[in-house]
């Protein structure tokens, strides 16, 4: 059942079989705020070598990314990054369905080896003589050196539509901008509409918010009406991205508030489409046309040249997250009864276009 019933059964439960259970006390506070902040660690005064892991599926990736950019601009020592095709556990060549390969066996052992060397007895490791951030690019899975994290390297694709979205895999496409404002007399705008079902919600598929983690074929689910997907041309060239990466989307709903998935993915000719990145965000809205920005998954990535780029959108993502039931109150306080159906709309197009910001290097 999507739902936390929270009625007085639930609550008695919660107190008879799990009373020193913080689990309600998280539900009710679901975005960054003072609960949060009073619990977390404060490192202000902290300033010494550090070697970040992280997973490209991992669920605290954010955190490392965080803490990492954090101490590169203020720490007096070396601050090394390194993220593998990973979830949280294990960091093995192969994560979801996919195998990223032999060069995805994880070499941090060895790594960490040669950090206490280099740092605790004083030995030359050869550790200091390559750039600090060491990432695994999927796609050409193979090991890459960056001086730093890249930023500031955004580029728009934008979502066009003929508004058939959620029946059509040839309906909606992505654009490079670039090349949208050359054709913007032949794309006219256009909206999507699409019914969310708490009774029926999307289903996670991998990505790194649910277990088991990683990349799949969601060619399957991308069939569903309550999906919107917006598919790019065959790359002629190879596309290689690095960084953080975000989509931008107007939209509106007919209830007080909804939620988007945005999923990213890289489509094959075959038609088989495997998910690397997406992102999760709650809207209160309600008829006002805005952006809503969301943040995915850091990634980095190679599309090879003759596949696709794939953006899937939905309302629901469970049970990774809690369903919205459409009320503008928390799910947490909410029953399966007082669930609403939700029909949201997405604008392609014109004034109102949607984007997606890829970092591209």
């Amino acid at each position: 059942m999507p739902f936390y019933n929270s009625s007085s059964k639930f609550i008695e439960s919660l107190s008879k079989y799990a009373p020193n259970s913080f689990y309600y006390e998280w539900l009710n506070h679901p975005e960054p705020g003072d609960y949060w902040q009073k619990l977390s660690p404060n490192l202000d005064g902290v300033d010494l070598p550090m070697l970040h892991i992280g997973g490209w599926f991992d669920t605290y990736l954010r955190g490392n990314l965080r803490l990492y950019k954090e101490m590169a601009n203020r720490s007096n020592f070396p601050q090394h990054l390194i993220v593998g095709p990973w979830a949280h556990l294990p960091w093995g060549r192969k994560v979801g369905a996919r195998d990223f390969g032999a060069e995805a066996v994880s070499p941090v052992d060895r790594l960490q080896v040669r950090w206490f060397d280099q740092f605790l007895k004083e030995i030359d490791s050869g550790l200091l003589d390559k750039p600090p951030v060491y990432l695994f690019e999927m796609g050409s899975n193979q090991w890459r050196y960056f001086d730093t994290w890249l930023s500031d390297n955004q580029k728009s694709y934008c979502l066009f539509s003929t508004g058939l979205a959620s029946v059509r895999d040839d309906s909606g496409t992505l654009i490079p901008q670039s090349e949208s404002s050359d054709q913007l007399p032949l794309l006219s705008s256009a909206t999507d509409v699409f019914v969310h079902d708490p009774w029926r919600p999307v289903p996670a598929l991998g990505g790194h918010a649910t277990i088991p983690a990683g990349s799949f074929n969601r060619s399957t689910l991308d069939s569903r009406t309550d999906i919107l997907t917006y598919t790019s041309a065959p790359f002629a060239e190879d596309l290689s991205l690095m960084g953080d990466v975000a989509v931008e989307i107007f939209c509106y709903a007919d209830k007080s508030s909804f939620d988007l998935c945005a999923v990213l993915s890289e489509v094959l000719p075959n038609g088989i489409v495997y998910n690397f990145t997406q992102g999760y965000a709650t809207v209160s809205l309600g008829q006002e046309i805005t952006p809503v920005r969301i943040e995915l998954q850091p990634t980095c990535m190679k599309i090879t040249k003759g596949n696709g780029l794939r953006l899937s959108l939905s309302a629901a993502c469970f049970p990774a997250y809690p369903v919205n039931p459409g009320t503008g109150v928390s799910s947490a306080a909410m029953s399966l009864m007082e669930a609403q159906i939700i029909t949201l709309t997405v604008n392609c197009g014109g004034n109102l276009t949607s984007k997606v910001l890829l970092p591209i290097t």
